[in-house]
């Protein structure tokens, strides 16, 4: 068998994440590769169908963790919907065909957003993603505008209390202040199928560094990408074993 994960140690049994854990996943850089847009992603059939048989062994325990829209996720996973904190939270779904729960945070002020899209549109290697309560400007295909973003935005702010700017993959994110990862996974280890169970958090970038913390602060795992597995190819291939550990013969 092909060995994809870089080191195993640490990583938390298949047979006790199946027996009594949550399973809590970012999705960019996490389970897909990073696209020069965030619209330009892949999500491998297998994948699909490896958090398809998940969801159903852990009792509904899992969740995807991620900074992207609601809509955006679904679409993505489509046909299948699970349980989202989309947003980092900001937008709460606990079950598939869930009511969905919007922190209450602050609003973006009249012509943030568009003041972004007509920074973005100043290149076109720039990316502007809309989101309910903020935005990103991505500069993955401009790595020269980086700090042009950021200036751009700490002056739109300055003025404003209650939104943060947040660095994440080659990207600025300006967002409500007080919506993060660690409160979403604390929302959801509150309530079925969830309460009861070992969070296990997987993420790779400083936007999931307080949901690693909530995990491990609830006493269970926080992973980084980078250091427990190497990519999100073998964060895959680790989600995929699980299918071959429920038809292991017991000894």
């Amino acid at each position: 068998m092909v060995q994809t994960i870089r080191d195993t140690e640490g990583l938390p049994l298949v047979k006790d994440v199946l027996a009594r854990g949550a399973l809590l996943l970012d999705l960019d850089g996490t389970l897909l590769d990073f696209a020069p847009r965030p619209d330009a992603v892949h999500l491998p059939h297998s994948l699909r169908s490896d958090l398809t048989f998940l969801y159903g062994a852990l009792g509904g325990a899992l969740a995807i963790v991620t900074g992207r829209r609601l809509d955006d996720v679904d679409g993505l996973l489509a046909p299948l919907r699970l349980p989202v904190a989309a947003e980092h939270g900001g937008e709460l779904r606990r079950t598939p065909d869930g009511q969905v729960t919007r922190l209450h945070a602050a609003k973006l002020p009249p012509g943030w957003d568009l003041a972004a899209r007509g920074f973005a549109a100043s290149d076109p290697r720039l990316v502007h993603e809309a989101k309910s309560a903020g935005f990103v400007l991505h500069y993955r295909l401009a790595p020269d505008r980086g700090d042009a973003a950021l200036a751009f935005l700490r002056k739109l702010i300055a003025e404003t209390d209650g939104f943060e700017i947040l660095s994440a993959a080659q990207a600025w994110e300006l967002r409500p202040c007080g919506v993060d990862k660690g409160n979403a996974v604390r929302a959801l280890m509150k309530e079925p199928p969830f309460a009861g169970r070992i969070p296990i958090f997987i993420g790779d970038d400083v936007t999931d560094e307080d949901a690693i913390a909530a995990a491990q602060a609830m006493g269970g795992n926080g992973l980084r990408v980078a250091d427990a597995f190497g990519s999100p190819a073998a964060v895959r291939a680790w989600l995929s074993s699980f299918k071959g550990a429920t038809h292991a013969p017991t000894p």
